[in-house]
């Protein structure tokens, strides 16, 4: 991982924490509302977000998502 990746990826991590903690949001509703707004931009975007997978991973600061698009 590229040093700037690295310092996003603390970066986010640090930032959803203080965010988890000063709004009081246990951690399953913080990723459940990550995930539900990735989703909300896949079909913003491709008009449904019925072929995506959304995986957050809160432990690394990561997010990904898998279709079934061929690109």
């Amino acid at each position: 991982m590229a040093k700037k990746e690295q310092e996003l990826t603390a970066s986010m991590i640090d930032t959803f924490r203080e965010f988890k903690e000063t709004k009081n949001i246990d951690r399953t509703t913080l990723v459940s509302v990550l995930e539900e707004s990735f989703r909300n931009v896949l079909a913003k975007i491709f008009g449904s977000d019925e072929n995506f997978d959304v995986i957050v991973n809160p432990d690394k600061g990561e997010g990904s998502r898998r279709s079934g698009y061929l690109w």
